[in-house]
C-alpha cells in the first residue's frame, strides 16, 4: 500500500516544473487540500496538471476537519493541517511552513529532498538530477540553502558511485 501525502501549492508548482509529477503518483496516495487547488488558480500549466489528475482520480480531494495551525496562507494551512489530521506526508517547500509543520510533529519533505532521494534511488540520472537543480536554482523560488544541500548530496552521491 502507498504511503498518504498531501503537499502546498509550491511544492506542486516546483514538481510541475520539474517533471516529478509522475514520480509522485507513482510513489504516494495523493490528497490535494481544496485551499490548495483554488490557491493554485485556474488556466496555467500547473493548476491544468492537478486538476485533470484530480478529474481522473490519480489524486483525491480533501479538507482539513479542524485547523490546528491557523498561521500563514490558506493553502499551507491547509495541507499541513490535513496532514496532521490524517497522518499524511506533508510535501511543501515553503520554509516557514515547512519548519511549522515539522514542529508540530508532521512529516515534511521538499521537493529537492524528493529529487535527491530519486537519485539515490537511480529513478533519475545524475543529468537529470543536475538539471533540475540549476532549473530551480535559476527560478529563485527556494532557500539557497536547501538547493546548497542537495547540490552537496548529489555530488557525495556520485563520488560515492565512481570510486
Amino acid at each position: 500500500m502507498k504511503k498518504g501525502a498531501t503537499f502546498d501549492s509550491s511544492f506542486w508548482v516546483h514538481a510541475v516544473y520539474l517533471d516529478l509529477v509522475d514520480f509522485l503518483l507513482s510513489d504516494f496516495e495523493l490528497f490535494c487540500a481544496r485551499a490548495v487547488e483554488k490557491e493554485l488558480g485556474r488556466d496555467n500549466p500547473t493548476s491544468l496538471r492537478l486538476k485533470a489528475l484530480l478529474a481522473e482520480r490519480g489524486i483525491k480531494q480533501a479538507a482539513p476537519k479542524s485547523e490546528k495551525i491557523r498561521l500563514y496562507g490558506d493553502g499551507e494551512r491547509s495541507a499541513i493541517n490535513l496532514a496532521l489530521e490524517r497522518k499524511l506526508l506533508l510535501l511543501i517547500d515553503d520554509w516557514r511552513p515547512y519548519e511549522a509543520a515539522q514542529a508540530a510533529g508532521v512529516e515534511v519533505v521538499n521537493s529537492l529532498a524528493y529529487l535527491v532521494g530519486l537519485y539515490q534511488q537511480k529513478r533519475v540520472t545524475p543529468e537529470r538530477a543536475l538539471s533540475a537543480l540549476v532549473r530551480i536554482t535559476r527560478r529563485g523560488t527556494l532557500r539557497p540553502e536547501w538547493i546548497q544541500s542537495a547540490v552537496r548530496i548529489v555530488s557525495a552521491i556520485r563520488r560515492k558511485g565512481e570510486n
